[in-house]
This record gives structure tokens, sequence and C-alpha cells, in this order.
């Protein structure tokens, strides 16, 4: 006999609660409480009672549980961690950017360079650079998406595995000499990190990037003209083929240059031919 669930519990919203509850002792503190919690989804006062009834020492079985999450952060945002210091890194695990991934089933690395955004003023182009990595490394992990080459409704997007980047001028310059300044060993680096970094990133003029996932893990990281950056970012969804032809003409191809630069583009996999968005409802 299967038991029924009450509908005002819903037990991946619960699960999920737990999570951000094993993560953050002042949220767990704060679900015990009866004020109003900072949740993308509201919790039923049934589901908040069942998790009030949770055994706090069940949340302190893994006291590392934090700390290595906080490393793996490390690992993918070296330089943008140095910037903001370790304790605005280990703050992002009790931030709404957080939980949003939890209760969505996102990735954590890159929940935190939304959680970066809110922080641009101190990490600028280089959170740019950092998260654009960890996206295109990720992309480079999935198939690709296909469509039917012979399809005339097929459409053309950025392949994911390439990110098209706005950057202030001279951002590149300074993100690699941060990475020497991080040294052989980044997470011991920055594990005794005292403050953060007083020097800054670059804030004026523009610099044009293009990073590159590939299989296996690495990456290539370099400038672009700004032409084939912001034709990249025009196909960053899906368009036909007709509306990046005027774009490129925006951006200076002339007559029949256009046409070419997009099949050149596709045959160098930099566009993909994909199955056209359904139409809007």
């Amino acid at each position: 006999m299967t038991t029924a669930i009450p509908r005002q519990l819903d037990p991946q919203r619960v699960q999920r609660a737990l999570v951000c509850m094993h993560f953050d002792p002042a949220f767990a503190a704060a679900i015990r409480g009866d004020g109003r919690l900072d949740l993308p989804e509201p919790l039923t006062a049934a589901e908040r009672d069942l998790l009030r009834a949770v055994d706090p020492r069940a949340l302190k079985t893994d006291a590392m549980r934090r700390a290595r999450a906080v490393q793996a952060l490390l690992e993918e945002y070296p330089v943008s961690a140095a910037l903001l210091g370790m304790p605005v890194v280990d703050a992002f695990f009790s931030s709404l950017r957080f939980r949003e991934a939890v209760f969505t089933r996102g990735s954590m690395a890159l929940a935190f360079a939304s959680y970066l955004e809110d922080h641009s003023a101190l990490v600028g182009g280089v959170a740019t650079i950092e998260a654009a990595a960890a996206a295109v490394r990720r992309a480079a992990l999935r198939p690709l998406p296909a469509a039917d080459v012979a399809d005339p409704r097929a459409h053309l997007q950025c392949n994911p595995r390439f990110a098209p980047r706005i950057v202030p001028g001279g951002t590149l310059a300074w993100y690699e000499r941060a990475l020497i300044q991080n040294g052989a060993d980044p997470l011991r680096t920055l594990a005794e990190l005292r403050r953060p970094w007083r020097k800054r990133p670059p804030r004026g003029g523009q610099q044009f990037l293009l990073i590159e996932g590939k299989v296996g893990g690495s990456l290539a990281l370099g400038g672009a003209s700004e032409g084939l950056v912001r034709l990249l970012l025009a196909a960053s969804r899906p368009r036909p083929r007709a509306e990046l032809v005027v774009v490129a003409h925006e951006l200076g191809a002339e007559g029949d240059e256009a046409d070419e630069l997009l099949d050149e583009l596709a045959g160098e996999d930099l566009l993909l031919r994909v199955s056209a968005p359904p139409p809007a409802a």
C-alpha cells in the first residue's frame, strides 16, 4: 500500500531546502525561526514544520562540505576570488544566488558567476572571463545541438563551446599576470590570502575575446575581431540565417561577403545549424 503524500508537502522542495540547510547554518537557524525566508520558492507551513524537526546534529555530520565547495569555486575562479577575498566567496553559500541554483538544480559554478555580477565593481572583466570559461568547459562535455542540414527552417546559433565576450581594454593581459601572481599552487595562495587584492582590473575601453572549451577540459583564450565577437553574440540564441546576414552587413560585410562569412563560420563550427525554436504561445 502506498502512503499518500499530503498536497501541502512537495518532497523535492523539502529536499532542496534541506540541501541549503546543510551548507548554511544561518539558513538552518532561519528555518527553525518564524521569520520570512529568502527563497526562490516559498515553503508551505507543513514543509517548514518538517524541516524544523530535523536534528541539528544531522546537519553537522560532514564538517568539510562547505569547505570542499569553496575549493571547487576557487579552482574555476582563482582571480575573481583573490579580488573578492575569501569571506565574500564563502558568503555565496548564504546567498539567494546559491539557493536559486539548488532549487532549480542548476550548476553551482554558473550560479557563482551570477553572484559575481552582484560584485562587478570589484571583479570587472576578470569575472567575465572566468564565468565564460566555466560555461564553455561544461558545454564541451555535452553533445552539440543538431538539426537536419536540409531543413530550410534550420537556424544558426553560436556553438556553446565558444564564448564571445567584450571586456574592458587590457583585461586579458591583466588576467594572465594575475594567474602568474597566484603561483603554481593557487589554492594555497588563496587560502593564505589575508585580504582581497587592492589592485583592480582595467575599467575603460573595450577588448574583444573568444574563449573555447575543448573536450578534455582545456581552454583556448585569446583576442578576436570586434566584428566576429559581435556577430557571435548576436547568434547567442538560434536565429534565422537572414537575420544574421543583416547583422553581418551592419558590422561592415558587403554584398555576398555576409553569406560567405556565415558559411565560413559554420564550416569552422563557430556557428551551428540548429532546429528552429517552437513558435511562442
